[in-house]
């Protein structure tokens, strides 16, 4: 493939990576078994075993199937076709067309003829499969980063992402102080960003709402002032800004003061070169841990094509690149949940999963409120908790030059029973304890919480 428009019409192909550059799906296997099911009266270019049903299975039947161990049927009455064979590189192609409309139903436009329905519809790449998010961040951040290039984040962020980038990718991590009085730290995102513009060419950012490890979700103002503050930055600097949005935890949002859906869709509406990239998946939305099935979408923009034969043919650019990093790493993704979740999509419907998933939100919020309401009775200058509005964490600061969080929590684990994760990281600002009330049953937490106060006040 030439990549003609990617090189051409956007940003995208001199902001790739290296390896970004270089990658691409060849035609290959692929190409000439899809020609072979086709053209072909004999089919010898698959990869996994077939046969006769009958010939391999004790009362099989006579129809050609992927050979398998019967075994597998005692534990799903999904068709083993289903189960068995290998996925396709970017996914199940069914998955992929109605995993793109959830993203819109998500979008939370009523109306399916709107503007903004129509745009989402059109600008937005089919969604590649992808191991779970891990594995879809790190395909992201190969596609665009070489090593010792930047990529922007608030310091309070998951730390596997210091391993994916810093770590596996060699790039550099610019962090910046998450909050400012209890709000979004809009100077230190803003000097971020110029900082690193005088680096290189390209701006690379990471966003995770609701937050891991704070649970911060942005007030609705907030999100609107990142916006702006977003195109204002581009126009001053007139490079791209590409933007991975970690949406993990989107669905779990307790404050209607809070967005309630994902700022992918405020970047896609913006005509500047500010380029989102959805990162989801089943792990949270449908509370499917281990599946380990992903989702990467990228959006596009309008002023990149001139009709729809090259909105098609960018799409289909863009495809291949994604397409040729899964190929390359973990070839393709597990069928079974695949199949187990597109199956679930067709039987019951967007609204009905909803509905199903909102039990379990409700559990969460109940825990939310009364953490809160709890740890807010702790008064101390030496003690705060992060803003938090959703998600399955909370964080609470500690004085590092009173209090080393590692110290703390192996106090915590030893005297109290208590459990926490510490981040200790005073180079970036980070000395505290993250509480994973997800995993809390409602009726310990005021005890949890109490016996927190007492390793502090004899810490």
């Amino acid at each position: 493939m030439e990549f003609k428009l990617l090189k051409n019409n956007t940003p995208l192909f001199n902001v790739f990576s290296e390896l970004g550059q270089r990658i691409y799906l060849p035609d290959g296997i692929f190409h000439w078994s899809g020609r072979a099911k086709k053209e072909a009266e004999i089919i010898g270019t698959i990869g996994t075993a077939y046969g006769y049903e009958k010939d391999f299975i004790d009362g099989g039947l006579d129809n050609w199937a992927p050979l398998y161990l019967d075994s597998f049927k005692n534990y799903t009455n999904i068709d083993i076709t289903s189960v068995v064979p290998y996925a396709s590189i970017g996914g199940l192609q069914e998955l992929r067309n109605i995993w793109k409309e959830w993203i819109i139903y998500k979008a939370g436009y009523k109306n399916k003829e709107s503007r903004k329905t129509e745009q989402l519809e059109r600008y937005i790449t089919l969604p590649t499969v992808t191991q779970g998010i891990t594995n879809g961040l790190f395909m992201v951040g190969s596609l665009f980063l070489n090593e010792g290039d930047f990529i922007i984040s608030p310091n309070k962020r998951w730390g596997n992402y210091d391993n994916i980038f810093s770590k596996n990718l060699n790039a550099e991590i610019k962090s910046f102080d998450f909050f400012r009085n209890k709000q979004f730290n809009l100077e230190g995102f803003e000097q971020a960003i110029i900082e690193v513009a005088e680096k290189q060419e390209k701006i690379l950012i990471i966003l995770n709402f609701p937050n891991n490890p704070t649970g911060y979700t942005p007030l609705k103002s907030e999100r609107d002032a990142i916006i702006q503050k977003l195109k204002e930055t581009q126009k001053s600097i007139d490079k791209p800004i590409i933007i991975f949005v970690d949406d993990a935890y989107e669905p779990y949002v307790y404050n209607d003061n809070s967005i309630d859906h994902s700022i992918f869709y405020e970047l896609m509406e913006l005509d500047e070169n500010i380029i989102p990239i959805k990162l989801d998946g089943i792990s949270k939305e449908l509370l499917a841990y281990g599946g380990r099935i992903g989702f990467v979408t990228i959006g596009l923009k309008p002023s990149w094509i001139q009709n729809e034969e090259e909105l098609k043919q960018l799409k289909q650019e863009i495809n291949n690149k994604l397409e040729g990093l899964n190929r390359s790493s973990i070839s393709n993704t597990n069928h079974f949940y695949q199949a187990v979740t597109l199956k679930m999509f067709e039987e019951i419907g967007f609204e009905m999963i909803v509905q199903k998933r909102e039990k379990n939100r409700n559990l969460l919020k109940n825990r939310y409120e009364l953490i809160n309401k709890e740890l807010k009775k702790i008064e101390n200058t030496e003690f705060s908790i992060d803003p938090n509005s959703g998600g399955f964490f909370l964080f609470v600061n500690l004085d590092y030059d009173k209090i080393k969080a590692t110290e703390f929590a192996d106090h915590l684990l030893k005297k109290y029973k208590v459990g926490v994760i510490p981040i200790e990281k005073p180079e970036i600002n980070i000395n505290g304890i993250r509480i994973a009330y997800c995993s809390i049953d409602i009726n310990d937490i005021s005890e949890m919480v109490d016996r927190i106060h007492k390793a502090f006040n004899d810490f």
